[in-house]
């Protein structure tokens, strides 16, 4: 069902073939100074975020660089296929882990549009259309990473809800944990074995 749904994106921000060689040309430029767009979109994010001080401990730069490292090289690999957005729930889980709410994503696809854009004007400026069609090919990836993201974001969110309701029900009711859960274990057995029949 999910790679149904990621099929019918992929139709409508209208990715093909030609946007797949164009996004791989975009890899090309980063290649350059990975590094250094890494490096700017920490800073530009901790700023905005007012995380400032976590910048001076080492472990969590290390961390956020490498998250934001996985993140841009997945996004300008391209393949957007189904192993694509498998890996793309396990990256969505990882930026919930460094506490980026879904709106510190959404920013962060603006910084690195600007960040890619000044290095793909360096290298294809003088080939104005040639820019004006990677920079399209890179909106489309970006539409199609975020809805991904936005996926396992939405995931995490309904699993936290569904955690707080179940402690309001067992503090209500006064059922234990083990008694719940054994409860569900049943009924999904009583289900399968249903269905089996």
């Amino acid at each position: 069902m999910m790679m149904a749904w990621f099929e019918k994106v992929k139709t409508c921000v209208g990715w093909d073939l030609a946007d797949r060689a164009r996004i791989a040309d975009l890899q090309r430029c980063l290649d350059s100074d990975l590094a250094g767009v890494i490096e700017a979109l920490a800073k530009q994010l901790s700023r905005l975020k007012g995380t400032q001080p976590l910048m001076a401990n080492a472990r969590f730069v290390q961390r956020l660089h490498a998250v934001l490292r996985e993140w841009l090289t997945g996004l300008l690999g391209g393949t957007f296929d189904w192993e694509y957005a498998k890996g793309r729930s396990t990256l969505g889980r990882k930026l919930v882990e460094i506490d980026l709410a879904f709106e510190d994503v959404i920013l962060l696809k603006g910084l690195a549009r600007a960040q890619l854009f000044e290095l793909a004007q360096k290298t294809l400026g003088g080939h104005p259309q040639l820019l004006s069609s990677t920079m399209c090919t890179l909106d489309k990836a970006l539409d199609l990473d975020l809805a991904l993201i936005y996926t396992t974001y939405r995931e995490v969110h309904n699993a936290q809800m569904e955690r707080t309701l179940l402690d309001r029900f067992l503090a209500i009711t006064g059922f234990s944990r083990t008694l719940y859960e054994n409860l569900a274990e049943a009924r999904v057995w009583s289900e399968e074995g249903r269905l089996a029949n």
